[in-house]
C-alpha cells in the first residue's frame, strides 16, 4: 500500500512522532555513529509510516487510535508524584524480584527508578543502556547498527521508530560457561506524567548476549495505572552455542495503555530458549515473538496467554524460522475473551530447504465468554522440504456445556463452575513457568481478571 493511500490519521501520527524524534536527537550529545543511526531510523520510519489494516500483517489491528493520541517524552528527572505512584504499582508484584540476591532494574516512564545489582558474579553485565552508551558504547555499537540496517530493508515499523528515539533500555552480557542462578528482573512502570499534560511515551531497547554454554532467566514486567501511555519495547537476544534462555514477559498495563512489544532470539547450534508471554492489560496491545533457529539442533518453546475484556484489543504475532537441520519448536498460545474484547493470533512456522529432520508443533486455543467477543486466528506452516514432522491447529469455542453440567452436579453454582473451567483453561500456561513466585502471582491475577459474574470459587 502506498503511503499516499494511508488514512489521514496515520499520516498525521507519523509527522508528529517524526518531529518529536528530530527534536530529541538534537538535544542528545552522542557519538557520530549513534547520531547517524537515529537519523537513518527516523528516515526509515517516515518512509514506512504506520501500518494500516491493508497491510497483511496488520489487517486485524487498527492503529489509528494510537496515531491520533498525543504523547510526549518524559523529562529527564523523575518527579515525586511519579516515584510515589511507581512504588505503589511495584507493591502489586509481591515477592517477585524483591529478593536481595535478585538483580533488578526498575524504570518509571522510561527513566531509571532504582537498580539492585543482586549477587551477580564477575563478568556479567546487567546495566541500563544509557550508561553503556555513555561509558562503553563500543559494546553495543555493532549490534545496534546491524539491527537498524536489517530493519531498514523490511517492514519493522516500530523498530525503526524506537531506534529514532534510542537512549534507554537494558544491556545484558553473560560470559561463557556461566549460569545466572537468580532471575534477572526488568520492570517498566507507566504512571501519569508529572511534567506535562500529554501522556508519556517510552521507547526502550534491550540487547542480551549469551556466550557458549551460558544460561539465565529474564523477567520483563510492564505495569501501569489508569492513565494513557505508549510503550514501544524491543528485546533482541543472541544465543551462542548451547546457550539457554528462559524469558518471561508480564504485560499488565492500564486500560488506556498502548503497548507494542517485540522479542527476537537468534539461536546458534544447540541453543535453547523458552518464551512465556502473559498479557492482561492495555487498550491496544501487540506482542511479537520471532525465533531464528539458525544453528543445528537448536530448540525453542513459545507459550502465551492473553486475556481481553471490553475495549481491549490484544494481537499476538509469532514467527519461528527453522533454518538448520534437527531443530525443534513447540508453540502453545491461548486467548480468553469476554465482553467486546478482541484478540488476534497470527503464528507462522517456516521450514527452510536445508532444515531437514525438523520437528515443529503449533497450537492455538481460544475461549469465548460472551456473544460480542471476537478472535481472529491464523496458524501457518510454510515447509520447503519433506523430511519434517510438523503440525498446527486452532480451536475457538465456548465452555463445554457437559463439563459445566458435571461440576454443577457436584454442587457448584453455574458461575463457580464456569469460573473454575475458565481458570483451568488459562492455568495450563501458568504451570509451565518455572518460578514459583511468578506462578503464584499469575494465578492470583488470573483469578482477579475473571469477570465479576465468574468470581473464582475461592473468593465466593
Amino acid at each position: 500500500m502506498t503511503r499516499a493511500a494511508r488514512p489521514t490519521a496515520l499520516h498525521e501520527g507519523v509527522a508528529t512522532l517524526a518531529a518529536q524524534a528530530a527534536d530529541f536527537a538534537a538535544t542528545r550529545p552522542s557519538p557520530p555513529w549513534l547520531q547517524k543511526l537515529r537519523r537513518s531510523s527516523l528516515a526509515a520510519f517516515e518512509r514506512l509510516g504506520f501500518p494500516s489494516t491493508n497491510d497483511e500483517e496488520w489487517r486485524f489491528t487498527n492503529l489509528a487510535p494510537l496515531a491520533r493520541a498525543p504523547f510526549s517524552l518524559p523529562s529527564d528527572d523523575v518527579t515525586l508524584a511519579e516515584r510515589t505512584a511507581a512504588f505503589e504499582l511495584e507493591a502489586r508484584l509481591g515477592t517477585i524480584g524483591f529478593s536481595a540476591s535478585e538483580p533488578r532494574l526498575s524504570f518509571v516512564n522510561g527513566r531509571l527508578l532504582r537498580r539492585s545489582p543482586g549477587n551477580l558474579t564477575a563478568g556479567i553485565l546487567f546495566e541500563r543502556m544509557k550508561n553503556v552508551l555513555a561509558t562503553s558504547p563500543e559494546r553495543v555499537e555493532r549490534a545496534l547498527v546491524a539491527g537498524a540496517a536489517e530493519r531498514d530493508h523490511s517492514k519493522h515499523f516500530f523498530g525503526s521508530l524506537g531506534d529514532a528515539f534510542l537512549d534507554e533500555g537494558v544491556v545484558l552480557h553473560v560470559p561463557a560457561n556461566t549460569s545466572v542462578t537468580e532471575p534477572l528482573f526488568i520492570l517498566h512502570v507507566s504512571t501519569p506524567a508529572g511534567h506535562s499534560e500529554a501522556p508519556s511515551m517510552v521507547h526502550t531497547r534491550n540487547l542480551f548476549t549469551f556466550e557458549e554454554n551460558s544460561s539465565a532467566t529474564v523477567i520483563e514486567a510492564y505495569f501501569g495505572a489508569g492513565a494513557p501511555s505508549f510503550t514501544n519495547a524491543r528485546t533482541e537476544v543472541d544465543l551462542a552455542r548451547n546457550a539457554r534462555l528462559q524469558h518471561i514477559k508480564l504485560q499488565l498495563e492500564g486500560p488506556e495503555a498502548f503497548h507494542i512489544g517485540h522479542l527476537s532470539v537468534a539461536h546458534a547450534a544447540g541453543a535453547t530458549s523458552a518464551s512465556h508471554v502473559f498479557s492482561f492489560g492495555g487498550k491496544l496491545v501487540r506482542n511479537e515473538v520471532a525465533m531464528d533457529l539458525a544453528g543445528e539442533g537448536a530448540r525453542t518453546e513459545l507459550y502465551g496467554l492473553f486475556c481481553a475484556n471490553s475495549a481491549q484489543h490484544v494481537d499476538c504475532h509469532t514467527l519461528i524460522d527453522h533454518v538448520s537441520p534437527r531443530a525443534d519448536s513447540i508453540e502453545l498460545y491461548k486467548g480468553v475473551l469476554d465482553g467486546t474484547g478482541r484478540g488476534v493470533f497470527d503464528g507462522k512456522i517456516v521450514v527452510r530447504p536445508g532444515a531437514v529432520r525438523t520437528d515443529a508443533r503449533q497450537t492455538n486455543r481460544n475461549l469465548i465468554l460472551s456473544d460480542n467477543a471476537l478472535v481472529d486466528s491464523k496458524p501457518q506452516l510454510e515447509i520447503h522440504n519433506n523430511d519434517v514432522r510438523c503440525s498446527h491447529g486452532s480451536t475457538t469455542g465456548r465452555l463445554d456445556a457437559d463439563a459445566v453440567f458435571y461440576l454443577r452436579s457436584r454442587g457448584l453454582s453455574p458461575e463457580a463452575a464456569r469460573a473454575l473451567l475458565t481458570y483451568a483453561f488459562g492455568s495450563e500456561l501458568i504451570e509451565k513457568v518455572a518460578s514459583a513466585d511468578v506462578r503464584a502471582f499469575l494465578e492470583s491475577h488470573l483469578r482477579a481478571w475473571l469477570p465479576a459474574n465468574l468470581a473464582a470459587p475461592e473468593n465466593r
